[in-house]
């Protein structure tokens, strides 16, 4: 799979991030979206998770980790602790006003949701592609992707745009991961994904077909899963806007993870 992530065409706009990527792998535990609103902004996820109101589960979740990675809680020190496990995260909405607080508002976070198609969501990468000046984090459901990292059944979907003999992904949570770049084939297209583990896939970046990451977003209901785009704050209604006439919806969308009422 590493010939085929040399071959990646990145977006302009995450050549920083990509670079703040490589040195900050792992992600500390259940702090997926925070670690993302850290890259994005050049801080450190601690004060991203404050900002967010990301609540811990203060005890081990093995499923919340792929297959062998540690436990990494050195973060979590100070911060808000949840009633159960399945109030713990961080919500959409968290990880957009993260990115604004770390940024000191020279960032915007422009969330994008509705009905995703694979239309939509390539036109969305289209724009990344074209140049605009985003990190888009995507939150999404990773039962939806592959856990494939067969450069020759990559090739196969590329050539042939059928990607029913990829595996599935091993590892199945609601998750906070960065689209990349892309790998255009003759009838397929890979999404690379920057991910919080060094074990998925080549060092935290693997390929997945367009179709699987419109599934992962569409996270078998619509609303619960999309794509946050931080933008310079001067860009964010003309982003929205754009967002707008391809289809899409430019508001936030509801992971499961509530929002905390004393931010609202």
């Amino acid at each position: 799979m590493e010939v085929l992530i040399e071959q990646v065409e990145w977006f302009p706009g995450v050549a920083g991030v990509l670079e703040r990527h490589a040195r900050a792998l792992p992600q500390p535990d259940q702090l997926c979206g925070p670690f993302w609103a850290a890259l994005a902004t050049g801080t450190d996820v601690r004060t991203c998770a404050l900002a967010a109101g990301t609540r811990i589960w203060p005890h081990d979740l093995p499923g919340s980790r792929p297959a062998g990675e540690p436990p990494a809680t050195s973060a979590w020190p100070g911060l808000p602790r949840a009633g159960s496990s399945g109030h713990a995260g961080t919500s959409a909405r968290g990880v957009g006003a993260a990115v604004v607080a770390a940024s000191r508002g020279a960032l915007a976070a422009v969330p994008v949701t509705g009905q995703w198609t694979v239309p939509r969501l390539a036109a969305v990468l289209a724009m990344l592609a074209s140049g605009l000046p985003a990190t888009p984090v995507a939150n999404l459901d990773t039962a939806e992707l592959t856990g494939s990292t067969d450069a020759a059944g990559l090739q196969r979907y590329l050539d042939a745009g059928d990607d029913s003999g990829l595996t599935p992904h091993p590892w199945r949570t609601g998750h906070f991961a960065m689209p990349a770049g892309l790998l255009r084939g003759r009838r397929g297209t890979l999404v690379a994904i920057a991910d919080t583990y060094p074990s998925l896939g080549h060092r935290g970046i693997h390929l997945q077909p367009v179709e699987r990451l419109t599934g992962a977003l569409a996270r078998r209901q619509p609303g619960t899963g999309g794509i946050l785009l931080a933008v310079g704050a001067g860009l964010a209604d003309d982003t929205a806007a754009r967002i707008q006439d391809l289809g899409l919806e430019a508001r936030w969308w509801d992971n499961g993870t509530p929002y905390p009422a004393d931010r609202l």
